[in-house]
């Protein structure tokens, strides 16, 4: 699975035009900060209305003459868009810096081509993609949509987006892009790249493309690094019994985090002791100790979180606070919080099957009944929310307040229906 996402900038100025050319460049000390040691600065590909494809303000004013385009005073004079992809869907076809590479070629196309689809025929005065620096798959889109006012053509980017909003069915401006971009890259590119997190999830302060650029060098440097001495440290520690038990379900619950992040939407909970097509028994068998040896691997899981303060009522919002401190990154964070839901859904799931396979004959019970009863509305949140789902027209989700909610009994044990 590969993430699309989207970084905008709004360009207002012509400094700020022109701060952008430098930068592209690389005639600035940030520019040419981020140039590997093996490259050449300004290796890439580029185009742009312009005669130097890295010239934005000559394109600008080029892209004004050509339109014959006015301009709205206070208004942005065009858009930068930041598309990117995962750099593994560029490596998929070869080299991440190599310009021959097809899927560096499709990804700078297409990245126009998606400008255009709502910006307009020609909105597109500028591309590029850099391939001199230490990461890749990301294109800066220079965009300048011109729209019609009292029969006069007006760059107006506010307007565009707003048709892109509606469009989309998003709530915000920054979501239709996010959105926009994921559904192109999807039908176009490959139908394995999903949506990135959404930034009113993140709550992330925005960053400059140049900030943003050397942010994501360290972040790789340090995912990549290994993790040197962490099992020299656990075998030179010494820890007492429950010290001993609590590690290990912390581990477990980062190994959960990882086969959620790997399989997303496939990802299913770890198996129990009992595998559900092994049930046997009729309506005198106690049906809790056949329940709890199917769902005692994802019981675990549950319970593990819960006992760290970040069970499924914990997370019951968009904010994903909760275990801050045993898990700081927040896509950890919200990776366990579906992993705890799906879990929860899985128990409830069978529990009701278990029950409906010893008493065919009764009333059937519905996996809804059983707790916990909000896991599998949360397990839809928490995919929409990581991007395992894609996001059209909808409507709000009605997520009831953790007060709402029935006191928790204990967990239907009545040795019945």
């Amino acid at each position: 699975m590969f993430k699309a996402a989207i970084r905008v900038n709004k360009i207002s100025t012509i400094a700020q035009l022109r701060g952008a050319s430098l930068h592209a460049q690389r005639h600035d000390e940030t520019g040419k900060a981020r140039v590997r040691e093996d490259a050449e600065p300004g290796f890439g590909l580029a185009w742009s209305k312009a005669e130097n494809d890295r010239d934005y303000l000559a394109a600008f004013k080029a892209h004004k003459a050509e339109l014959g385009a006015g301009e709205r005073k206070g208004s942005p004079l065009c858009l930068q868009a930041i598309c990117v992809v995962s750099p593994e869907w560029v490596q998929k076809a070869g080299n991440l810096h190599d310009p021959e590479n097809p899927h560096n070629r499709q990804l700078f196309d297409h990245a126009k081509a998606w400008a255009e689809s709502w910006g307009g025929k020609g909105s597109v005065i500028a591309t590029r993609l850099d391939l001199d620096e230490k990461g890749g798959a990301v294109v800066d889109v220079m965009v300048s949509p011109v729209r019609e006012s009292r029969g006069k053509p007006v760059i107006s980017t506010n307007k565009a987006l707003q048709e892109l909003k509606q469009d989309t069915g998003e709530r915000n401006e920054y979501s239709a892009l996010q959105t926009s971009w994921a559904d192109w890259c999807r039908e176009h590119l490959d139908a394995e790249i999903v949506r990135g997190t959404r930034k009113e999830i993140t709550q992330r302060q925005h960053l400059s493309p140049e900030t943003y650029g050397a942010v994501m060098d360290k972040a790789r440097e340090s995912v990549r690094a290994p993790s040197k001495g962490l099992w020299e440290a656990i075998r030179d520690t010494d820890l007492s019994e429950r010290d001993a038990e609590a590690l290990s379900e912390y581990l477990m619950l980062k190994g959960e985090v990882a086969r959620h992040k790997a399989l997303g939407a496939s990802y299913e909970p770890p198996r129990g002791a009992l595998g559900l097509h092994r049930v046997e028994g009729d309506e005198h068998t106690d049906p809790w100790p056949l329940i709890e040896a199917v769902r005692s691997g994802a019981e675990r899981v549950y319970e593990a979180a819960h006992g760290i303060g970040m069970g499924l009522l914990a997370n019951m919002n968009d904010r994903y606070e909760a275990g801050r401190g045993l898990f700081p990154s927040l896509s950890d964070r919200m990776h366990l919080a579906a992993v705890v839901a799906k879990c929860g859904a899985f128990m409830a799931k069978v529990e009701a099957s278990v029950k409906n396979l010893l008493r065919p004959d009764g009333v059937q019970i519905e996996e809804g009944m059983c707790w916990p009863q909000q896991a599998a509305t949360e397990v839809q949140r928490h995919d929409r929310n990581l991007g395992l789902e894609a996001p059209h027209v909808r409507e709000e989700p009605q997520v009831e307040r953790e007060h709402d909610l029935p006191e928790r009994v204990d967990r239907g044990r009545s040795h019945g229906l």
